[in-house]
């Protein structure tokens, strides 16, 4: 999960160049900081996450909006989602891990792979950077994806 940010995709690194500038002195930016209008350059690759937790402590995840190159290179629309039940085959723990790993370490995380899904035999091929936010500066309750996802052979 951890990365060289050389050597992300251009669409992951303006993500991280832009979550990195918007974090200033503190170790994440809260979702206001975060101005669309900005990121215009990456838009359509990201995804943002609502981290939901119950009076148990239980954590899931909500898609909260799911830009269009993500959408097109899935085959679907998904927000509203929660991860846990969006069919994402043998890729489903690696992804609610990697979402795991960026709350409880309060820091971004990278993942790739390809994933095949039930309803259809087409591989899909992603890299993801998911990168925290916080309103109250301690707690991570979002988070910010940039993706690049493609149908067919892996091309990364």
């Amino acid at each position: 999960m951890d990365f060289d940010e050389k050597s992300l995709p251009r669409p992951l690194a303006q993500l991280y160049a832009y979550w990195q500038a918007k974090c200033g002195d503190r170790p994440m930016p809260s979702r206001a900081d975060i101005n669309p209008v900005e990121m215009q350059a990456f838009l359509s690759h990201t995804m943002l996450i609502d981290v939901i937790t119950d009076d148990k402590n239980d954590i899931r995840f909500r898609t909260r909006l799911i830009g269009t190159h993500v959408v097109n290179g899935f085959g679907g629309e998904f927000t509203g989602k929660y991860l846990d039940e969006i069919e994402l085959g043998d890729q489903r723990d690696r992804l609610i891990e990697a979402c795991l790993h960026t709350v409880r370490g309060k820091k971004p995380a990278y993942l790739a792979g390809d994933l095949v899904r039930q309803s259809s035999s087409e591989p899909i091929s992603y890299q993801r950077l998911g990168v925290p936010l916080s309103t109250d500066g301690k707690n991570v309750n979002m988070i910010l994806v940039a993706a690049s996802v493609q149908r067919g052979a892996n091309p990364f």
